[in-house]
């Protein structure tokens, strides 16, 4: 999946969240897409936050190595 394609899939994920909405949608779909794009973003961060879920699956993926 190229990035273009995660992209709109993130951003329909953050549609979906329902957490809130704008009484403009243009201003609801572009906030999507920089949801979207912040986590395409993280996604490609060098470092990561420690905490979390991902901080133990990751500890864990990297001693077995």
């Amino acid at each position: 999946m190229n990035d273009e394609d995660l992209r709109d899939l993130f951003a329909g994920f953050a549609m979906r969240s329902k957490m809130w909405i704008s009484p403009h949608l243009e201003d609801y779909a572009r906030d999507c897409y920089r949801i979207a794009d912040a986590m395409i973003k993280a996604k490609y961060a060098e470092e990561e936050p420690e905490v979390g879920i991902t901080a133990i699956k990751r500890k864990y993926t990297k001693q077995e190595k």
